[in-house]
């Protein structure tokens, strides 16, 4: 088995990006991305060339499997669905769907382990969830290495977290400041949607139980925060980064719960951008306690908004 596991800050999302998938988790393994998040849901990701664009960049030196973190997920079957975008049969047995998924999954990804297995989102039963969790309790440490949640509430996350042998070490979720019961005007439906503004309950929940948080949907989903002048916008100009650099760099060192960031940029020159705009920072912290202070400053005004 490989090395301790550590999450990288910084995770390169897979979603979307369907044909160009392989090119572009090449790229931005060689950009210096060492995580990769994934699933095996045909419907919004493309495992198999995840698999081939990590196989190119270790067969081309520029980084070797025990640098990476690759985390993928088990996508729960839900009915209207086309059973044909899920890696199992959906007529088995719920452990055998998730035996059949990690199998797919290690196979696609060309890899004889899973740094993070993530179940996508939970069924309508607790006792289905319960179940599916405990078959993915089963595969650790023998091919996965940590279980991970998405798409969760609070209340689910203690249930789980509280019946969990092995415990959850991430939870992936869309950060918004709209709920459930208000939603995005024009944006789709389905999208899952927090119960509490930024995911203010789940957030705590993960800081007191020492839970990685990871937001999907912090730069598209939130233009109020992310578009106000006042905000990352002064911050990244008085930093020399681009807003979204300075809003990750922001996210990463809020004080309620230790924050992975999720980019999934399409834009090869967007990589390198983000990992060098977050060195800088990171320069711009170490040459001085008057730096720290400025940079605090910026991170207490955001905590303001969204705690």
């Amino acid at each position: 088995m490989a090395a301790p596991l550590v999450i990288p800050k910084v995770i390169y999302g897979t979603a979307f990006k369907f044909d160009n998938t392989a090119r572009l988790v090449e790229q931005a393994l060689k950009a210096g991305f060492r995580g990769i998040d994934t699933a095996s849901n045909k419907n919004a990701y493309s495992e198999t060339l995840v698999g081939e664009g990590v196989a190119a960049a270790i067969a081309s030196g520029d980084v070797s499997r025990d640098e990476l973190y690759i985390q993928t997920k088990f996508s729960p079957f839900k009915e209207g669905r086309d059973p044909s975008i899920y890696p199992y049969n959906v007529t088995a047995s719920i452990p055998e769907q998730i035996e059949q998924s990690v199998a797919a999954s290690l196979r696609n990804l060309q890899t004889n382990y899973i740094d993070c297995f993530v179940l996508h989102s939970v069924y309508p039963s607790m006792e289905d969830t319960l179940t599916a969790w405990r078959a993915m309790e089963k595969l650790v440490p023998s091919s996965v290495r940590s279980l991970g949640l998405s798409n969760i509430n609070a209340d689910t996350l203690q249930t789980i977290y509280e019946f969990a042998t092995v415990k959850p070490i991430l939870v992936q979720n869309r950060f918004t400041q709209d709920t459930i019961d208000k939603p995005t005007p024009n944006f789709p439906k389905e999208l899952p949607y927090p119960k509490v503004p930024f995911d203010r309950d789940v957030r705590d929940y993960c800081r007191v139980h020492d839970i990685a948080y990871t937001p999907w949907g912090l730069l598209w989903g939130n233009p109020s925060l992310l578009d106000d002048p006042e905000i990352f916008e002064k911050m990244g100009q008085q930093l020399g980064v681009s807003k979204q650099v300075a809003c990750f760099a922001c996210f990463l060192r809020l004080s309620k719960c230790k924050t992975k960031i999720l980019c999934g940029t399409s834009k090869e020159e967007r990589m390198s951008e983000t990992l060098e705009g977050l060195r800088k920072i990171d320069r711009f912290l170490s040459e001085s306690e008057g730096n720290k202070a400025i940079f605090q400053e910026w991170v207490d005004r955001v905590e303001r908004i969204i705690d």
